[in-house]
């Protein structure tokens, strides 16, 4: 239905989720009259959400959606990405998200973006490095399909169908953009790959909410969404997750880039009614919160790796009987100067302190003993 009674701009397909989850990723594409992109003889690239920690794109959906492909005809299908940007080694990962066995069932090849190489480009923009690379699996294949799972996330509020082109980055890149500000540099990324994506079909069967992208706890949603317009997508997804749209900035920094529609009321949502299956998702800052009573973290410009440790030290801690108390802990590079515990070089940069934890990533083990330090000098 078209809301408002405007004129819809852009489809988006919400589909509920059964056992066979090849069939729910063709009803997914047939509703949104997609089901022709892959033609007999393409080469078809599988773009899921493997970030490098758990809450990635499940593998029955990385399977499905492969599989499809292949029955369409697709002479070869490609399943990969570029996980976080320090990952030198993909095969352990690889295996414990399920990508080999994927791979296994529908006869797609595994590639690593970040053993490939780049397309640079110069897209002349502020917001971004002088100098972009983009991995040339997406030129080198005929139709390129963005997987994402349904996310909450520390610095971007939501982590879909926009928030997953980054993995496409060169590994340097991917650093680089935390080094700015991470919600136009994402628009300006999506600007110039976008256009190479041919369909996006989140995976919203176990979506993750609270302190995302690694850390967060798992919804069994039942949905898979999909449509040609990725702004859309992530507008739908908010909806569905109890976000506004209209306060995720992301969303409308890319719709502003002409990535796509971000107005609920152009958006034409077919299957699953959005009433039936929306539920208050924990935002990671509440989800901090009620975990650590008394802890304050100031994460601008920080990378989602450095998040993904400092949850992991906390938890370490929690397990240990032991509380960070009130402390306020800075990571990233932000000029914000009244933090108790610095975590990573880039908080430490020009700073000295006895509670630090030196790293890019910093340790585990590092940010823990740094808490250690300051709530024995408490």
């Amino acid at each position: 239905m078209a809301h408002h009674g405007r004129l819809a701009t852009a489809v988006v397909a919400v589909v509920r989720g059964g056992p066979d989850l090849l069939e729910t990723v063709e009803n997914a594409l047939a509703a949104i009259a997609t089901a022709d992109i892959v033609s007999p003889g393409a080469s078809v690239l599988v773009k899921p959400n493997l970030h490098g920690g758990p809450g990635h794109t499940s593998p029955g959906m990385m399977s499905a959606v492969c599989r499809w492909a292949a029955g369409r005809g697709a002479r070869r299908v490609l399943l990969g990405d570029g996980p976080y940007w320090g990952m030198t080694d993909c095969r352990p990962y690889f295996e414990a998200a399920g990508v080999y066995r994927a791979c296994a069932e529908s006869g797609a090849e595994p590639v690593f973006f970040h053993k490939h190489p780049y397309r640079l480009h110069h897209p002349g923009d502020p917001a971004v490095p002088p100098v972009l690379g983009v991995s040339r699996y997406l030129y080198e294949v005929d139709v390129v399909i963005s997987v994402p799972v349904m996310k909450t996330h520390f610095h971007t509020g939501i982590t879909i169908a926009l928030k997953n082109l980054k993995g496409c980055l060169r590994p340097v890149d991917k650093r680089r953009l935390h080094e700015r500000d991470l919600v136009p540099a994402l628009a300006v990324v999506n600007e110039l790959v976008q256009p190479l994506v041919s369909v996006t079909i989140c995976d919203a069967t176990t979506a993750y909410e609270g302190m995302g992208p690694a850390a967060a706890d798992p919804v069994s949603l039942g949905l898979v969404i999909a449509s040609r317009d990725p702004v859309a997508t992530d507008v739908v997804c908010c909806q569905l997750m109890g976000l506004e749209p209209s306060r995720v900035p992301l969303i409308g920094a890319s719709a502003a880039r002409g990535v796509g529609t971000a107005d609920p009321g152009r958006i034409e949502v077919r299957g699953e009614a959005i009433a039936a299956h929306a539920r208050r998702f924990e935002r990671p800052e509440e989800a901090l919160a009620r975990q650590f009573p008394g802890l304050t973290v100031l994460s601008d410009r920080a990378c989602s790796v450095c998040s993904q440790n400092l949850v992991l030290a906390l938890q370490e801690l929690q397990a240990a009987g032991q509380s960070p108390g009130e402390v306020c802990v800075l990571i990233g590079a932000s000029e914000r100067t009244e933090a108790d515990v610095l975590v990573g070089d880039c908080a430490l940069r020009g700073r000295t302190t006895e509670s630090g934890a030196r790293g890019c990533p910093p340790p585990v083990g590092a940010i823990r003993e740094a808490l250690q330090r300051r709530t024995q000098v408490s």
